[in-house]
């Protein structure tokens, strides 16, 4: 059985995999090592890979690693299902490195426009013969709404909701259209120029708020919830073979 465990800004979160067939996915931290244990209770060995785009605490590296019958942690200089052609693969975060190799596994050999709409929203590109060239990385939507209310006197902190768009009536309206449409436009702007430009082009879409993204564009591109998880199950399977 394999367990990828993706410590990320604001959560933890972790996935099971009986070799490419996704199980169960859970975000409750405290049950991690009683899935482990039921898991190899029933006979299963554990194969690990723990990957953090935020900081691993110690203490949970050490369990995770105990539990676990093969430990692996994420980096850039481990053996990749993909090549990586960025310029300071020390900086590369390996969330973006799981979600290009998701979309690998999804559509491969095809060229790709990777977005990942979480804290910040990331544009990533991989050609048809697997190889990571980079991206661009912009502020996420709540970073959009703190920010507008951080850095004015008046202007109220607003959240997101599914519907939106048009002119605002009130400050709240104008506040929430004019974020969540301008991060619309942002990311329809990325997809058309990429499409116009790549032969058998794909575009995937991932992230905590790409559900405000997917009424309007999910006639163009494919959208995957646990596209990290499976670009870092993809990882793990590569590393099984190659490390």
């Amino acid at each position: 059985m394999n367990l990828v465990v993706d410590v990320g800004n604001t959560r933890i979160k972790y996935a099971f995999f009986d070799g490419d067939r996704f199980v169960e996915a859970r975000y409750q931290t405290g049950e991690l090592l009683e899935e482990i244990s039921k898991w190899k209770n029933a006979g299963n060995e554990i194969h690990l890979l723990l990957s953090g785009s935020g900081r691993v605490p110690d203490d949970m590296r050490l369990l995770l690693k105990e539990a676990s019958d093969s430990f692996w942690e994420a980096s850039s200089g481990m053996a990749l299902p993909l090549k990586l052609g960025y310029a300071t693969p020390e900086t590369l975060g390996f969330d973006r490195i799981a979600v290009c190799a998701g979309a690998m596994k999804l559509f491969p050999e095809c060229p790709l426009l990777v977005i990942d709409s979480g804290t910040c929203i990331t544009f990533d590109y991989v050609d048809a013969s697997g190889v990571f060239w980079g991206g661009n990385i912009s502020p996420g939507l709540e970073m959009r709404f703190k920010s507008l209310h951080y850095y004015t006197a008046r202007l109220p902190y607003v959240v997101p909701e599914r519907e939106y768009g048009g002119i605002g009536r009130t400050t709240e309206e104008a506040i929430r259209n004019g974020v969540m449409r301008g991060m619309f436009f942002e990311v329809e702007s990325y997809i058309r120029r990429f499409l116009e430009t790549e032969k058998n082009a794909r575009v995937v879409i991932t992230g905590g708020n790409a559900r405000f993204l997917e009424k309007d564009l999910a006639a163009t591109v494919q959208f995957c919830d646990i596209l990290g998880f499976v670009g870092l199950n993809e990882i793990l399977q590569y590393a099984k073979k190659y490390n």
